[in-house]
């Protein structure tokens, strides 16, 4: 056995190249699962962090359905006989002048440390006063703010060290402890409330309460009391379609990488069937080729995994990145910490390698130590056996593809339903390429006799003789350049639907707001009203509210003005359902509708300042702005309902044919600068939206050129294995008059053929696989439609993309070819 076993492994030293490739396939297939499935589960640890941070030791909120809360309310709340312990916080985003946007969180030191006992741990940075005064003159200086320990490393802040921010600079006066990772700035409540003008009133009441029912009885009437818990689980539920994408990119992350890991596999095993045949043939038994080839396997999974782990380690700090960017500009600001070393990573890595390795060498290892001695002799499996493999794995997708397609149509069913069907999709055609090879065969060939000539058409008998290892490696280049071409079309897709929906929904001339939450005052839209000339004003609120214990978003417009102007995309009903919002119904969004089963002619409820309050469902609109649906009503029916006066933004709309257009746009950007507001066009506005996209959908882009690089080394693989195998088999060619340069094109070709098959099959695969993305998978994630835009842009970059792959993957089989001697190659070994 031991003999049997050093001979097998001294293989692997004897044939280093194909070794060490066989071991980086392995790494790279690790590498990708290891770190999209990390850094999307480091991400969400840090949300979870930080909202269990900010939370503290609070087991409840209180504030407004809508709107800001009133500060002379904390009088009454001070006498509650259930409130043992309260503190007021306001909370912003400030930007500061580096672009950044950071957390700001007003307190009162003195009734926040119950809550959050982390912020009485400070570190003032003048050494020179003593505690009381340092953090007196943190209580009287408005400008003076806190930072967490993280971002002052980060900020390199030093002594006396101001910090510009588009507020002006703020003084930083000391640092504390901040275990969530998110970066944050502390204030007090009274200096935010002057920054952010918010005299008066604050965001919410964060409380620790001995009878929750007492209290809850005494307040719910025109308020929004959450425990604790209950807040965390809906900032949890905002992640949900994010996070379910995530789980999907990593599993598809898994499925490539064990596919190439299967293909890796399957190559040592198969391209070792005369190895095991001499060693039977010289009296070695089943179990010890059984062992000694699994021994190999676990070897290359070992190394693989570690070297794939250690690997993934480094992705996983570089997609944490990423992901936790989408957060922030989707849901909630957030920095994700990148992942520490843990001796952990190294062995998941060899865990998932040597798992993979043996699910892939399992079934040719279980045939290979059943063939007769003889047959093994032979080294490769006769076309005809070939066939009927392929034959039957053939039979096998196509009852997997059956079985997806009832998935995908079970009525009502859950995402990983969908996701199910989706991966069984990719496996059913996966399967069936053996046998499209086969029947593309004589196209591929005559294609090839063109390009290539004698050693063109040979190449593609090749391909056709040894369909046992390049239908694997087609395969799996395959999935990889249909899942290029899929995410490409879904994403280019979502994006002709989004400026779509801009150029119908978002067609302002300007619009006038505040980038760090502030609100725009009431009254410079009542002066903006005055002038003569604008032919539009409109006014715009967009609150948090529940609906059915589950946030949603409510936004109060102007019918009026959208009437004339904006062209909504209308899902159920049309502009003529503006009259109903008029008269105090709403409109609802897409994503609300589906998600509740909510259908025009509905009558919803919502908690107002007073009590319920039922409106009819006029009309259903297309809408990309949040997937946990949004209603939209009249202000003056928002303010009635909310007692909620503040405005995010004002648009301003001309008609085109304005002759004081320009003139007016000039002073109306003039007046909002006065008064520190930001004002965007509407093209701006357009790009600022592309840009927050494009960033959203950056970790897809990253696990797509994962999944190419990964597809290269099967590939390379493939024809590196059938390179050694045929060795003499080139020596008979030189022998009979092929020159060196002839034998070198044929193994171009070979490379060439494969590629371009495996891009043939991933033209119909990828459409398809966009199509269940679009249809399928994204309306079941976020309850909204994306409209299918073809472009030619995917197939020519993938089409592209395989024709580099397959050459580089040819290149080192290529210089052997002009380095090897045909009577070197013709020898037996």
């Amino acid at each position: 056995m031991k003999i049997v076993t050093k001979s097998f492994l001294r293989y692997l030293q004897r044939r280093l190249t194909l070794s060490i490739l066989q071991i980086m396939g392995v790494t790279c297939g690790v590498a990708g699962v290891v770190g999209m499935i990390m850094s999307a589960q480091t991400a969400l640890k840090s949300f979870k962090n930080a909202i269990e941070f900010l939370r503290g030791k609070s087991t409840h909120s209180i504030q407004r359905h809508a709107g800001p809360l009133e500060e002379s309310f904390l009088l009454e709340l001070a006498q509650d006989p259930s409130v043992e312990h309260f503190s007021p916080v306001i909370e912003r985003r400030l930007r500061l002048d580096n672009g950044e946007t950071i957390r700001i969180l007003g307190i009162d030191p003195f009734l926040d440390r119950f809550i959050r006992p982390e912020f009485s741990n400070i570190e003032f940075l003048d050494k020179n006063e003593t505690l009381p005064e340092a953090f007196l003159s943190f209580l009287i200086n408005e400008r003076e703010a806190l930072i967490d320990h993280n971002l002052k490393k980060e900020l390199k802040i030093k002594e006396n060290r101001l910090l510009y921010t588009e507020k002006g600079p703020i003084h930083i006066k000391g640092s504390f402890p901040n275990p969530s990772g998110e970066p944050l700035i502390i204030m007090d409540i009274g200096h935010l409330q002057k920054l952010y003008n918010l005299d008066g009133y604050i965001d919410r009441v964060d409380l620790i309460l001995s009878d929750e029912q007492g209290f809850i009885s005494r307040w719910k009437e025109g308020f929004l009391i959450q425990a604790s818990k209950e807040r965390s689980e809906t900032f949890s539920g905002m992640l949900k379609s994010f996070r379910l994408n995530l789980e999907a990119l990593s599993l598809l992350a898994l499925f490539v990488g064990v596919f190439l890991i299967y293909n890796t596999s399957m190559f040592a095993v198969v391209s070792r069937r005369r190895d095991a045949g001499i060693l039977r043939s010289l009296g070695a038994n089943r179990i010890e080729i059984f062992l000694a080839f699994l021994s190999e396997i676990l070897l290359l999974g070992i190394l693989g995994g570690a070297f794939g782990g250690l690997s993934g380690f480094f992705l996983t700090r570089f997609l944490t990145k990423l992901i936790g960017s989408s957060i922030s500009n989707l849901y909630f600001f957030l920095r994700p910490e990148p992942i520490g070393w843990s001796i952990w990573i190294i062995i998941i890595g060899i865990a998932i390698g040597c798992g993979a390795s043996l699910l892939g060498g399992a079934i040719p290892l279980l045939e290979l130590i059943r063939t007769d001695p003889v047959k093994a002799l032979s080294g490769r499996v006769g076309s005809q056996e070939s066939s009927r493999k392929a034959i039957r794995a053939a039979i096998g997708g196509i009852f997997v593809l059956f079985l997806s397609f009832i998935l995908f149509i079970l009525p009502g069913s859950h995402i990983y339903v969908g996701f199910s069907g989706v991966f069984g999709f990719i496996l059913g055609v996966s399967l069936l390429t053996g046998l499209l090879l086969i029947l593309l065969y004589p196209i591929l060939r005559k294609i090839l006799s063109v390009f290539g000539g004698i050693p063109g058409k040979v190449a593609a008998g090749n391909i056709r003789q040894n369909i046992g290892r390049t239908g694997v490696a087609i395969a799996a280049f395959m999935i990889s350049l249909s899942m290029s071409i899929g995410l490409s079309l879904m994403i280019g897709s979502f994006r002709q639907s989004l400026i779509w929906w801009m150029n119908s929904q978002i067609c302002g001339d300007l619009y006038i707001g505040k980038i760090d939450e502030a609100e725009v005052p009431e009254e410079f839209y009542e002066e903006l009203k005055r002038i003569e000339g604008i032919d539009g004003v409109h006014p715009y609120r967009n609150v948090q509210v529940f609906y059915q214990k589950t946030s949603i978003n409510v936004s109060a417009v102007d019918p009026f003005v959208l009437e004339r102007f904006a062209r909504f995309g209308w899902l159920k009903g049309g502009d003529e359902n503006w009259d109903e919002v008029k008269e105090g119904g709403v409109i609802i969004s897409e994503s609300f509708s589906r998600r509740f089963g909510v259908k025009t002619g509905d009558r919803i409820t919502l908690e107002g300042i007073q009590g319920p309050v039922d409106f009819k469902v006029g009309a259903i609109f297309y809408d990309y702005t949040t997937e946990h649906g949004l209603v939209m009503m009249d202000r003056k029916t928002f303010i009635k309902t909310f007692g909620d006066r503040t405005l995010n933004n004002i648009g301003i709309f001309f008609d085109p044919n304005n002759p004081k257009r320009d003139e007016l746009l000039r002073e109306v950007k003039k007046r909002a600068e006065a008064r520190g507001l930001t004002v965007l066009s509407g093209s701006q506005l357009h790009q600022n939206v592309l840009k927050v996209f494009e960033e959203t959908f950056s970790v897809t882009r990253s696990m797509r050129a994962i999944a190419i690089i990964v597809a290269f080394f099967g590939i390379a693989g493939a024809i590196l294995t059938l390179f050694i195998e045929r060795t003499r088999e080139f020596g008979i060619y030189r022998g009979l008059g092929f020159s060196a340069n002839q034998v070198a094109r044929m193994t171009l070709m070979e490379g060439l053929g494969m590629g371009f098959i495996s891009f043939i099959f991933s033209i119909g695969v990828g459409t398809l696989l966009a199509i269940l993305l679009i249809k399928i998978i994204n309306l079941r994630s976020f309850n909204w439609t994306i409209f299918y835009f073809t472009s030619w842009q995917p197939y020519l970059l993938t089409g592209i993309t395989a024709m580099i792959a397959s050459i580089g993957a040819a290149i080192y089989p290529i210089w052997r070819v002009y380095r090897t001697y045909p009577q070197i190659q013709i020898r037996e070994e």
